[in-house]
């Protein structure tokens, strides 16, 4: 694994149908024999995956020709099953932008592959590209770091890093949400689709949908996600995105959330600034945060 400033394990994705299939999907950027994406799946035994029973679905594209700024920048990766049992992924446009409009490269995009790693007939660019690029689901995007699907509805709500505005955008079949020639819309172009919230620029990072049967009503089914840069944890109305209220501050360095089968609430910190590849080790928490019962309200 190539590990070097946002390169890493960066999504991992269990099976729906776990354990009857004993499978864990995972994005990572592979080394050798040059720096790409590699989206994976193991056989997992208890809490180990099995040796040797790694499984590569798709390699990427070699990072070395893409440019940008900072090349190993921008990499996305999460990882996540859809309603319709297809596993999407979000790779970004390793800060060279240019990638996100072609369609000869994964680069700045959603993905939709069956689980088996095959591509699926019925992606929108199927016909307009060839091999692996049939993958590509959705384009236009800049870092689409984190992204998860309404349980109520199956859409998808993607938190793509901005240059000058962070933005959640609804997962479309075929959209082009226009970066690098659009940020936050309304965009003048019908052809590109604006984002439902944006924000001035910091860094989005994780969100999830808050279940109905653990929380108080006011927040069942509302939007949660977090910022890496502010350390809060904000929530909308996915049906009203246009405004969010603040759920929680003070968080240090966040870079996902998710809620637990119990109702909990999950937020994985950083604790720690990257500058220059270097930070201090050992510095990540897991946080939970739990609703009180209704009678201790």
């Amino acid at each position: 694994v190539d590990s070097t400033w946002e390169r890493g394990l960066i999504g991992v994705a269990v099976a729906p149908e776990f354990p009857r299939m004993p499978y864990v999907y995972v994005c990572y950027v592979a080394r050798e024999p040059y720096p790409h994406h590699r989206i994976s799946r193991f056989t997992v035994q208890g809490d180990r995956a099995v040796p040797g029973s790694e499984q590569i679905l798709l390699a990427g594209d070699d990072q070395r020709t893409l440019g940008g700024k900072v090349p190993a920048g921008h990499q996305g990766g999460a990882l996540h099953f859809g309603a319709d049992g297809k596993l999407y992924a979000g790779i970004g446009e390793q800060t060279a932008e240019a990638p996100a409009q072609r369609l000869d490269t994964l680069q700045g995009k959603l993905l939709r592959l069956n689980p088996d790693g095959s591509i699926p007939t019925d992606n929108p660019f199927v016909q307009a590209t060839q091999g692996k690029y049939r993958a590509i689901w959705a384009l236009g995007l800049r870092n689409p770091f984190t992204f998860a699907v309404r349980p109520a509805t199956g859409e998808l709500f993607i938190n793509d890093v901005g240059g000058k505005y962070e933005e959640i955008n609804r997962g479309a079949a075929g959209a082009n949400y226009g970066w690098p020639a659009v940020e936050h819309g309304p965009a003048a172009d019908p052809h590109v689709r604006g984002p439902i919230h944006f924000y001035p620029q910091a860094s989005i990072a994780g969100g999830d949908f808050c279940p109905a049967d653990s929380w108080p009503a006011e927040l069942a089914g509302r939007y949660f996600f977090a910022d890496f840069v502010h350390g809060w944890i904000k929530t909308l109305d996915p049906d009203r995105p246009q405004e969010a209220s603040t759920f929680a501050t003070g968080f240090a360095r966040p870079v996902d959330l998710r809620f637990g089968r119990q109702g909990t609430l999950y937020v994985l910190l950083r604790n720690a600034w990257v500058i220059d590849d270097k930070f201090q080790p050992g510095t990540g928490a897991l946080v939970e945060i739990r609703s009180l019962p209704a009678a201790a309200r």
